[in-house]
């Protein structure tokens, strides 16, 4: 009996296992997301994050920028002309499989996405080829009154990356995660458990979309 139940282990893939670590852990240790403001859009939760900032003066910063509908959408609902817009992606696509999205989707031939504002600008390359750079170079000697960003890199790995960099900032922060469900899930989970961050869910939406306030250890 043993045996057969090894087998009939060794035949699920490990998108089975990760699916059900995801859901484990929303329904034990982030089971609060149910009680917090539930919105039909991903636009208005992106609406609320920008409305909690009190039309300060934002740093944002994108992570998985696509063909950068997005970071435009907060472009133009963000007046304030001191607040800055940082998009980060390969523009060539997931770099593995990603549950039925073989490595590759979303590529759209390293085509940076021209959008006509200046307050926006686009690093191109692997995360954890330009984020500990650009951070070093431009964002520890800088102060921002508030800060949000999207985290839309869909790779559990790269999502906790992303944080992990992030948090060297130690400023409390807005955070957007686009696929919460699914590797962002662990990915928060673990960058929590390693770091010793806090984390307060705000929203959430039908689609899987959550807002969240990061506070890591100063």
């Amino acid at each position: 009996m043993r045996s057969l139940i090894k087998y009939l282990l060794s035949l699920l893939s490990s998108t089975f296992y990760e699916k059900g670590l995801a859901l484990y852990l929303l329904r034990t240790k982030f089971n609060d997301i149910g009680n917090t403001k539930k919105y039909h859009e991903r636009e208005k939760l992106w609406l609320d994050a920008i409305d909690k900032c009190n039309n300060n003066e934002i740093l944002f910063i994108e992570f998985g920028v696509w063909k950068g509908y997005s970071i435009n959408f907060f472009a133009q609902n963000i007046n304030h002309q001191k607040s800055v817009f940082f998009g980060f992606d390969s523009f060539e696509g997931l770099p593995e499989d990603w549950y039925t999205n073989p490595k590759g989707t979303f590529n759209v031939d390293g085509k940076i996405p021209e959008i006509n504002d200046q307050r926006i600008s686009f690093v191109k390359g692997w995360f954890n080829q330009t984020l500990p750079k650009f951070i070093d170079e431009n964002l520890l000697k800088t102060t921002y009154p508030k800060m949000i960003v999207h985290y839309d890199a869909d790779l559990y790995g790269s999502t906790l990356f992303c944080l992990t960099q992030i948090d060297r900032l130690k400023i409390k922060y807005l955070a957007i995660f686009d696929e919460f469900t699914r590797d962002e899930t662990r990915a928060l989970y673990n960058y929590i458990q390693s770091h010793g961050a806090s984390v307060k869910f705000l929203a959430h939406t039908d689609d899987n979309q959550i807002l969240c306030e990061i506070q890591p250890i100063i």
